[in-house]
This record gives C-alpha cells, sequence and structure tokens, in this order.
C-alpha cells in the first residue's frame, strides 16, 4: 500500500499516534499504552518493518520498566495489519474520523474471530460472582444484589465490554457453568522450562495479560487455559527456551490474500502443526491396526 501525504506522530507515556491529515479520508492511528502486552505480533507482521518493540528493563528479576513499541512514521503506511491481529486492542484507527481498518475493508485481511457469548440463565443461576473480580481486563459487569450482611442473594444483567475482552476464557473456566462462551483467535501451546528460570525471576508474570503466568514465591507456573499466545513473556524472559510461544493457527473469517498469506508465515509455526498432524496420522493408524485386531480374533 503506497504511502500518501506526510505522517505527523505524536508521542506521550500514554499513547502513540500517527495521523496522515489529508482532506479526503484522514487515516489515524493510535496505540493505548496501557492496553499494550508488549508481544511481539504487531512487529512480526508490518510488512514495511516499521513496529519495533523494545526489551523492557528488568531488575531482580521483575520488570521496572515495560517493553514498549515505536513506530516509524518514515515507513509506516497505516495498512492496519497491526490494528487488524492485536491480540489486546490496543490498537485503534479511524478512516475519515469513523472506525476502520483498511487492510480489512480492502479485504487484504480477514477478521479474527474473538467471540464471547453471555447465557444469562446460567450466569444467574449462581451468586459466585468471583469471576467478575477475576477478569485481568474489568471486562465484566453485572447487576449484583446483597442481603443485610452484604452477601449475594442474586446475579442479573451479566454483560462483558467486547472492546477491552481479550478472550483469556477466565470467566468460561472459573465462571458459572455454562454462563460464557468464548472464542480465542490464536490458538497454540506455551512451554515452560522452570529449569531454565533464573532464581526469584518473575518477568514473564509481570508482563502476561491474562494472569496465565504465576509466581507462587519460589517459582513460575503456567495454566495454560487462558494463554492468548500474544508471545510477551518470551520477549521479556532474560534466558532464551526458558518459556516459548507456539501458535499452531488462527481462527479467522474467511479469505485468501498474499498480505495474509505472508501474515501467516511470520505468526503460526508449521513445524508444530505438521507434528500435530503427524501425531494425529499415527494416532488413526494405531487405531485402524487395533480394529484390524479386534477383527481377526472375533474371526
Amino acid at each position: 500500500m503506497a504511502t500518501r501525504g506526510n505522517i505527523i506522530k505524536t508521542d506521550t507515556p500514554e499513547r502513540l499516534t500517527l495521523l496522515r491529515p489529508m482532506v479526503l479520508r484522514p487515516v489515524e492511528l493510535t496505540l493505548d499504552r496501557e492496553k499494550c502486552c508488549g508481544c511481539v505480533i504487531c512487529s512480526l507482521v508490518c510488512p514495511r518493518e516499521a513496529i519495533t518493540l523494545s526489551e523492557g528493563e528488568l531488575v531482580d528479576g521483575r520488570v521496572v520498566t515495560q517493553p514498549s513499541i515505536d513506530i516509524d512514521e518514515t515507513k509506516c503506511s497505516l495498512c492496519g495489519e497491526c490494528a487488524a491481529t492485536c491480540p489486546t486492542h490496543a490498537y485503534h484507527m479511524t478512516v475519515d474520523g469513523k472506525p476502520e481498518i483498511p487492510v480489512i475493508s480492502g479485504e487484504a485481511f480477514p477478521y479474527l474471530l474473538r467471540r464471547m457469548r453471555v447465557n444469562q440463565e446460567a450466569a444467574a443461576a449462581s451468586t459466585d460472582v468471583s469471576y467478575i473480580d477475576r477478569c485481568p481486563t474489568g471486562s465484566i459487569s453485572a447487576h449484583i444484589e446483597r442481603d443485610a450482611d452484604g452477601i449475594v442473594v442474586s446475579v442479573s444483567n451479566v454483560e462483558v465490554d467486547r472492546s477491552t475482552c481479550i478472550a483469556c476464557t477466565q470467566c468460561m473456566e472459573l465462571g458459572p457453568a455454562g454462563a460464557f462462551t468464548v472464542i480465542k483467535p490464536y490458538l497454540g501451546r506455551v512451554y515452560l522450562d522452570v529449569s531454565l528460570c533464573p532464581p526469584g525471576c518473575q518477568a514473564c508474570a509481570d508482563v502476561c495479560p491474562t494472569d496465565t503466568i504465576t509466581y507462587d514465591g519460589e517459582k513460575v507456573s503456567v495454566d495454560d487455559r487462558f494463554c492468548i499466545h500474544c508471545g510477551a513473556c518470551e520477549h521479556v524472559c532474560p534466558v532464551e527456551g526458558a518459556i516459548r510461544i507456539v501458535r499452531t493457527s488462527i481462527q479467522h473469517t474467511p479469505i485468501e490474500s498474499g498480505a495474509w498469506a505472508k501474515a501467516l508465515d511470520k505468526l503460526v509455526s508449521y513445524d508444530e502443526v505438521s507434528r500435530e498432524y503427524d501425531r494425529k496420522g499415527q494416532a488413526r493408524r494405531r487405531k485402524a491396526v487395533f480394529k484390524g485386531l479386534l477383527r481377526e480374533m472375533v474371526d
């Protein structure tokens, strides 16, 4: 996508903004630094390598300065690939003052499937509302009635702010049974080798946007049910190989384009996908052999 017009860059501790103030169809890209977890996805997909991510600063195993995104306005074409793939809604784009991601509206990129459904009947069947406080982005609200002793007696009108929900599935896994259905866009695995972790280091837990990673005072642990496979932990980790994020697939609306194919090459581990298919193939072969043996025994 060709760059037209000069881009004005404004950078503050709260947000980074790139604006192309054209008379017709001005385009603006904003990065909310509070929502940015310091993952590598936007820098990976950027077709012009305009996005860089700082290393962050660690002191005694704690993150004291978060990894920070910078965008070279002389390279950026305001295509929106970063906004289309951001796992935490940190990027926002407008065209002519209205929300629009050019690479999606131009049908070069798909919409990532990031869905959240609430079953009000199932949510109201439980008075346990701890899942609301556990939501790492504070996206869940509800009408809660309590008795004179402060005990919850009823729950209704449970709502999720989809503009902040990052599909970590904590509500689905830990909330009332059947109350939430969540679809994650990024699927994969997280590998943790605690034997490589420096003593007392919890940098990965500091940057994890979903509380997938926790530190118990001695070592970190991972509950991969909640991982959104952003890669922030791997980027900030001071020891290569101690923690590793592998994305095996991305759930999205149907599309065929060269731009999306190039992005997939950077985001998905095809070696891991091949191994997974090989494992499934071996399982199918074992099952077929077992069935054959059973038939022979019957005969």
